[in-house]
């Protein structure tokens, strides 16, 4: 079990910080328990946890949880919505956190020492922040599972071999390598007037192709999707296909540099419900729109977002991506530099 002493350490100069985001956003502020855990079996329904942060995430996104309890062994994740009648000691195999209530956190020098953030990559105040516009979050540096509901839309790799939790999942840029959602009746996210934001991070070289992000498509009829890929001068274009067989494309100019070398970069668009939005976030900075497309296609499109393909657009036209994923994310409205800003921190650390 991690010892507050070490915790204390790693957290002493962004504790106040962290407490005062909480309680200006709402985000769930956690006491690491010494003494007095659970005895087990713990009365509760387990669930699976790559690592204790994420159950302490799983503990933030749950309004009625009050106790996280995470067992290094077994890898799995107990949310309590109140402090166990029966306790004994923390042995070194469990990790106890207790959720604080608004009135027992306090902000300035005399923050409570042992209080710590629900998650030091600190996605669970992101999420809450933002809680009523995230559709999907990924990290892909830790799992493939959906940070916003972990039991629908968890992803799929499909010949992945390569994760590290520092650079996310590798593609070598192979028609055959990608990260699979099923997105069954995505559709409503992209009709015609709707808002939508999407948020992507990873590592890799604007090597003069076009290359992809991401796409929703029919994989049975992937010739006109909904995409987000490089082209090959470094620009970064979206389209959006709506059931109708309307679709609206834009570019912006990142200014991503046209070699091999391997860069961490970041961008997120915003679709303003008849159009793209004329800037977009790249790198901690807003860039400009420098063209605009509509147009009208024959053909079904009912299932055009019933799949989403991160790293491949099934086009001959667009390359796979070649490089490492990190995070992506689908939300709803549309996102400012500073909370674009908020999901780059997230994915970074």
């Amino acid at each position: 079990m991690n010892s507050p002493v070490i915790w204390l350490t790693a957290c002493a100069f962004s504790l106040v910080l962290y407490q005062s985001v909480a309680l200006e956003h709402g985000s769930a502020v956690f006491e690491l328990l010494t003494s007095d855990c659970p005895t087990e079996p713990v009365n509760a329904e387990a669930v699976a946890a790559p690592s204790e942060p994420e159950c302490s995430l799983l503990c933030t996104l749950s309004g009625e949880c009050r106790l996280s309890v995470y067992l290094t062994d077994r890898a799995v994740c107990y949310r309590l919505s109140a402090m166990p009648t029966s306790t004994g000691s923390c042995g070194s195999r469990m990790v106890a956190r207790r959720r604080l209530l608004a009135s027992e956190v306090t902000v300035g020098p005399s923050a409570p020492t042992s209080a710590t953030p629900a998650s030091s990559l600190s996605e669970a105040s992101v999420i809450q922040n933002l809680s009523s516009n995230f559709v999907l979050w990924y990290n892909f540096k830790k799992s493939f599972k959906n940070f916003v509901n972990q039991s629908v839309y968890q992803a799929e790799p499909v010949n992945v071999t390569e994760q590290s939790p520092v650079d996310g999942v590798r593609l070598q840029g192979s028609s055959g390598s990608y990260v699979k959602v099923s997105t069954a009746e995505f559709s409503k996210y992209f009709a015609f007037g709707k808002q939508y934001s999407m948020f992507f991070q990873g590592k890799f070289s604007c090597n003069s192709v076009d290359k992809c992000i991401s796409s929703f498509l029919d994989v049975n009829n992937p010739t006109n999707p909904t995409n987000l890929y490089i082209k090959s001068d470094g620009n970064i274009k979206a389209r959006v296909q709506f059931t109708s067989g309307t679709y609206i494309s834009k570019t912006w100019t990142s200014g991503c540099a046209r070699d091999s070398v391997e860069r961490l970069m970041s961008f997120g668009i915003n679709f303003g419900g008849t159009d793209f939005v004329f800037n977009a976030y790249y790198n901690g900075s807003m860039i400009n729109s420098i063209d605009t497309s509509t147009s009208v296609v024959g053909g079904n499109f009912i299932n055009v977002h019933n799949n989403l393909l991160i790293g491949s657009c099934m086009s001959a036209a667009i390359q796979p991506f070649d490089g490492w994923l990190q995070c992506w994310a689908l939300l709803t409205g549309n996102l400012d530099a500073a909370q674009f800003d908020q999901l780059r921190s997230a994915c970074s650390l």
